[in-house]
């Protein structure tokens, strides 16, 4: 079931700002999609999904026949993290790959258990899944993870509690989103905004 605000990631043709483009022809779609829960006993969970079709039928010497739209990848991925953000477990799944040994490498993302999805994650996600020892696009897929991750908590923060239960702390601190993008430059008014204390992280 989608919560509010989801079909919004499904309307690719809806909501977009740019300028009217050229003529062109679609040739491929990727998504990436991390979905964010709060578990009952406490743990956060961020369920993400990497998806890439071709809208025309084509033959491939793997796989055969392929018909517009299928998935060409599909792959799936449950990192459930601590409140310290520490990935305490990590399930997947590769429901389309272009290769039948793809799914081989799948045990190997166990090696993340224990890691911070915090500073150096990146990092070491490539020292233990590059190369033969991962999937170029399972890594895709943490760093938008890791990436999420920072929302997750941040977005825990505004969500409806259960009457009594106490609000979850803060987990950024100021000095470490200065000079991180365009809108928390030093000098710039949402960084002043937050050190007065007059407003939440988005």
């Amino acid at each position: 079931m989608m919560s509010p605000g989801e079909p919004l990631h499904a309307a690719l043709d809806d909501g977009w700002l740019l300028p009217p483009p050229a003529p062109r022809t679609a040739v491929h779609t990727r998504s990436i999609v991390c979905r964010s829960f709060r578990r009952d006993d406490g743990l956060m969970e961020i369920d993400a999904r990497f998806i890439d079709t071709r809208p025309f039928d084509y033959d491939s010497d793997f796989r055969g026949r392929c018909a517009a739209g299928s998935a060409l990848h599909n792959l799936q991925l449950r990192v459930t993290m601590d409140r310290q953000r520490h990935i305490v477990a990590i399930a997947s799944a590769m429901k389309s790959t272009p290769y039948e040994s793809c799914a081989g490498v799948q045990p190997n993302f166990q090696v993340l258990v224990g890691l911070s999805l915090g500073k150096g994650f990146k990092k070491a996600l490539y020292e233990r899944l590059g190369g033969t020892q991962g999937c170029t696009h399972v890594i895709a897929m943490m760093e938008a993870v890791a990436g999420a991750a920072v929302q997750t908590f941040a977005s825990n923060v505004y969500a409806p509690r259960p009457a009594g239960e106490p609000a979850p702390p803060r987990v950024f601190r100021i000095e470490a989103l200065l000079g991180t993008c365009h809108s928390y430059r030093p000098d710039g008014p949402v960084i002043a905004q937050l050190k007065a204390g007059t407003a939440r992280q988005g």
